[in-house]
């Protein structure tokens, strides 16, 4: 029995399903397979009942998962030790990105390691399906993610961190009147578009701005990842919309879309990590520097600002 072989365990019973789970590792299906395989092996217990459209838990599944979680969790825990022996930092903060306003997360980090360089901070880029810090076990103190997919809960905070507008990022030699774009000119073109379960809602806004302006868009291709997709528009395969800071230089803004992403920072009520009571003060001031202070300040649909005296 092996870590890896856990870690598609928890994945699976998380998931329920193998999909899911390999996407979720960045694992082929097929090792996801055979750690599940080899486990069963090991303990002499089947752990999934398995069907061509369902995977579910057998009993025995069910009574080993608590001991796979306390299993991952302690080496989580004692890796962190191991890395904050190794830098000589005094705290460890974990920051899963799925998506953020341009420059946010640089002014917020850049300003706290100046002012607290002996923490150690752990950037991992995650997908924009869901919302991760409402998981049982999740390995990160906090996740910056699209507002949207914040549902309120009294386990959960979270801080408004501004929004931005669209962008149309075409290949090389497009040709395209100056200004801001007129979706409508591109109507004819084939469309590459993140698949909408790595970002749901830029595919669901993407689809929405086109049928706004009255056509269907051909979509020929669903990368799973931001780089795939640049290739893809770069070798002339078709034209894509992108959050504008996501499209980068490249990218030419879309007429009226300002505002169509909305961003937060969410994180547990608990705050059990010391170092995520230092940086969210740097993260507020931040999300005021990008012109959020409006709705860091006022909070209807569940958002709230941290206490003032989180870094003290």
């Amino acid at each position: 029995m092996d870590l890896n072989q856990l870690l598609s365990f928890e994945a699976v019973a998380k998931t329920l399903s193998f999909t899911g789970a390999a996407r979720r590792l960045g694992l082929p299906q097929s090792t996801v397979s055979r750690h599940i395989g080899d486990l069963e092996l090991q303990l002499q217990a089947k752990l999934f009942f398995r069907t061509k459209r369902d995977v579910q838990l057998t009993e025995e599944g069910r009574a080993f998962l608590p001991y796979a979680g306390e299993i991952l969790q302690a080496a989580r825990r004692g890796a962190d030790a191991v890395q904050q022996l190794r830098t000589g930092a005094t705290g460890r903060l974990s920051l899963a990105v799925s998506a953020a306003p341009a420059g946010l997360l640089e002014r917020s980090l850049s300003a706290f390691h100046r002012a607290h360089p002996a923490v150690a901070v752990a950037l991992t880029t995650t997908s924009c399906g869901r919302c991760l810090m409402d998981e049982e076990g999740v390995p990160y103190d906090l996740q910056f993610l699209p507002r949207e997919l914040f549902v309120e809960s009294e386990q959960l905070q979270a801080l408004p961190l501004g929004e931005e507008g669209l962008s149309l990022l075409a290949p090389p030699g497009c040709s395209l009147a100056p200004g801001p774009v007129e979706l409508g000119a591109v109507q004819a073109e084939p469309f590459i578009l993140l698949a909408e379960a790595e970002h749901p809602i830029l595919y669901m806004q993407a689809l929405a701005l086109c049928r706004a302006r009255r056509f269907t868009p051909h979509i020929v291709s669903r990368p799973q990842d931001v780089d795939a997709l640049r290739r893809s528009v770069a070798a002339g395969l078709g034209v894509s919309i992108l959050p504008t800071s996501l499209a980068g230089p490249q990218g030419r803004p879309i007429r009226d879309t300002e505002g169509a992403m909305a961003y937060a920072a969410v994180w547990r009520t608990s705050l059990l990590n010391p170092a995520l009571r230092l940086y969210l003060p740097f993260l507020r001031a931040a999300a005021h520097a990008g012109d959020a202070a409006s709705s860091c300040t006022n909070s209807p649909d569940g958002f709230a600002p941290p206490p003032e005296n989180l870094g003290s």
